[in-house]
């Protein structure tokens, strides 16, 4: 807490009644009182502040920050020695009371308001905003500069930080096909998880079908941040594109002899079946195409050069088969 020094006040009146107020803080306040020539006077101050300066009938104090009612005595000693009845003046040490509490955080994205309770007369904040209340999602140093009804002021300040939100980063939009399995990671930066399948790990397996997973991580400052992936529905026509369009079975590099389909280990239940131009099957796959079509037929002999038709016939669900053809080179 910090007190604002105010300019120098002389009071040349001295009375006794009513307190007279000076604002906590208040430096070199000069007072003066009226005697018989000649005489010398006798200052006391109870607690409050200090006597600077002494001049006789006039002394300058400097006042403490202690708020509260003080007295401040003057007793005259006449030229011949004779002590006067002490006069004494009441001051009240005033400043507003004014606590913006411990500095604090907020986290990324959040605002933070302060609004300080007290019977203040006008408020100064550190961006030059006089309202009641301060709003802000910027970190920094907030200051509040309040005055009363006397017109001193008194400061407080806290500072506020803005946390970063925890990384969280599902990846893209994807597709599972068949048994295919992805395994999300929302992050390592969070103390809890909370997945929208209901599950708390940092890590969970996904499988196949068309859904949306989301997860809201929390880290230890309680700052929480989300993500959200989309699991699309399977296309077997677009998960098998590459499938190789052409074999040259018998050749002496001994390259691409057999018709590899790789993506094809994600359907372990899946039937390939080879048809010729006429329509008639030559050759069908035993179920998750354990062995490659080499270019032969059902009876082992090598087929002749030429495009031949083929049904993929995944057996897992809705739209299970793909088509299309494939041409043996010799």
């Amino acid at each position: 807490m910090m007190a604002v020094m105010l300019v120098v006040v002389s009071l040349r009146v001295y009375s006794q009644g009513s307190p007279q107020v000076v604002c906590a803080g208040d430096s070199a306040v000069s007072y003066t009182v009226s005697g018989t020539t000649g005489s010398s006077f006798i200052w006391t101050l109870e607690e409050g502040g200090i006597i600077a300066e002494e001049y006789g009938d006039s002394i300058v104090v400097n006042w403490g920050t202690e708020v509260g009612e003080y007295e401040l005595s003057v007793q005259e000693v006449s030229q011949y020695g004779c002590y006067s009845e002490p006069k004494h003046l009441q001051v009240q040490v005033s400043a507003p009371s004014i606590e913006l509490g411990e500095d604090t955080y907020i986290c990324e994205g959040e605002s933070f308001r302060l609004t300080p309770q007290g019977d203040y007369y006008s408020f100064l904040w550190h961006d030059g905003s006089s309202t009641p209340g301060f709003t802000t999602t910027e970190e920094g140093l907030i200051t509040c500069t309040v005055s009363n009804e006397y017109g001193c002021l008194w400061t407080d300040d806290l500072y506020l930080e803005v946390k970063d939100l925890p990384e969280v980063d599902l990846g893209r939009d994807t597709s599972l096909c068949g048994e295919q399995t992805v395994y999300l990671n929302a992050g390592y930066e969070g103390i809890n998880f909370n997945w929208s399948t209901g599950e708390n790990s940092q890590e969970i397996l996904v499988y196949q079908g068309q859904q949306e997973i989301w997860v809201e991580v929390e880290d230890e400052d309680g700052c929480k941040n989300r993500d959200t992936i989309m699991i699309l529905k399977c296309d077997p026509g677009l998960f098998f594109k590459d499938i190789p369009t052409a074999i040259t079975p018998g050749t002496i590099d001994g390259h691409n002899d057999t018709w590899e389909i790789k993506k094809l280990d994600a359907y372990p239940d899946a039937i390939v079946d080879i048809y010729d131009r006429w329509g008639r099957l030559i050759w069908r796959s035993a179920p998750g195409y354990p062995i490659p079509w080499d270019g032969r037929d059902m009876h082992n002999k090598l087929v002749p050069m030429d495009s031949y038709h083929f049904i993929i016939l995944l057996n897992f669900g809705q739209d299970d088969r793909v088509i299309g053809s494939v041409t043996v080179i010799r």
